[in-house]
């Protein structure tokens, strides 16, 4: 764009206008900067066949496509190059060829049946991708798990490569013990779906520079020499620094000590939600050793195991086992209460929400 210029040549509005420029006359990396702020379907509209020069640096461009932005009534001829794609319906899979494109960095795909699945990943050059979002599939239910765990696995797989970020907005069906044990690449996973506190110990096992994991547990593993025949064979993970845990079986929560102890160790923020608790509070003594104590007892081994962390949030969801969502007079705000837990630790947010009125009553 030129010679920098002076402080005052910068104040000046008389030399702002004389030194003005139009924007065709702006470098070409200038130009691809200011793209990477639009999608491709703003670019074609804005820039599209506007001149030779520009319609060169569309088609050299790497874009950020959006399917959703197109219809029956837009149908535009998709880029050679593309840096990222988001596909979230099944409608929009009719634009596009996966077998011609090659440097795709960034995968959204959600709403997508497992056939279809199974196509474009079997199609598409996978070997680039830094980043894949995985939603939900609205037929998963009709197949067997062994067809998600295939796809699953595909995925994970290519931590081996240059794959950072993995988001399974599902259930993890994949055997992780067909997995290699050094899928170096990733750096952060969500799932939202683990069936219990062994999996994700097992899961990091094959992570070593794993750094923030955000997982839902759905239950508790019952018995105890597979447990202790598992963390003998486990190795340590010292890379984590970012947990977020969700916990729908309270029965979890003891077991989360193996998680601490043989992968948390430089973990640095830690967040736990004691998903919607069903119970019924008519003997308010067994209420107070499940909500006062609870978090009392989780505090505690955090502080024992864990004294490296600098933020820690537990957040717990109470509900009647006869509550009805419907009946609005008795719902409440949350409760919301900051506890300062320990000197070495900078914030702790203990989050109880609750929705009976009598009980509400006995806690405030």
């Amino acid at each position: 764009m030129g010679s920098k210029k002076s402080k005052q040549q910068i104040y000046s509005i008389h030399d702002e206008i004389q030194n003005s420029i139009c924007f065709e006359d702006l470098s070409n990396e200038l130009i691809y900067e200011l793209f990477d702020y639009l999608s491709f379907h703003d670019i074609i509209f804005s820039f599209d066949k506007l001149n030779k020069r520009f319609q060169n640096l569309i088609d050299n461009y790497s874009h950020y496509v959006n399917l959703q932005q197109h219809t029956d009534d837009n149908i535009l001829s998709l880029p050679k190059h593309i840096h990222s794609l988001k596909i979230n319906a099944r409608y929009q899979l009719q634009f596009i060829n996966f077998s011609n494109i090659f440097l795709l960095h960034y995968l959204i795909l959600s709403n997508v049946s497992i056939f279809d699945l199974f196509h474009i990943f079997n199609t598409l050059s996978l070997k680039n991708l830094e980043y894949i979002y995985l939603g939900a599939c609205p037929d998963y239910h009709r197949y067997q798990h062994e067809k998600l765990a295939e796809i699953q696995q595909k995925i994970l797989l290519l931590g081996e490569l240059k794959l950072k970020k993995c988001v399974f907005r599902m259930k993890l069906f994949v055997n992780i013990n067909q997995l290699p044990m050094n899928l170096f690449s990733l750096e952060y996973l969500r799932i939202d779906g683990c069936e219990n506190i062994l999996i994700v110990n097992n899961l990091l096992n094959h992570m070593p520079n794993l750094k923030s994991l955000h997982v839902s547990i759905l239950q508790s593993f019952k018995t105890n020499n597979n447990k202790d025949q598992y963390m003998k064979e486990n190795n340590r993970n010292n890379s984590l620094i970012n947990l977020i845990i969700r916990i729908h079986d309270l029965n979890s929560l003891e077991e989360l000590i193996s998680l601490f102890i043989q992968n948390c160790s430089n973990l640095k923020n830690l967040i736990i939600y004691l998903n919607p608790i069903r119970e019924n509070y008519s003997d308010h003594d067994m209420y107070d050793i499940r909500v006062i104590n609870l978090p009392q007892y989780i505090t505690t081994i955090i502080n024992q195991l864990l004294p490296q962390l600098t933020n820690f949030h537990l957040r717990q969801r109470i509900l009647s086992k006869n509550f009805d969502f419907l009946n609005r007079p008795y719902y409440f705000s949350p409760y919301v209460k900051e506890i300062p837990y320990s000197l070495k630790h900078r914030s702790y947010r203990m989050f109880i929400a609750q929705h009976l009125a009598t009980l509400w009553k006995n806690t405030t």
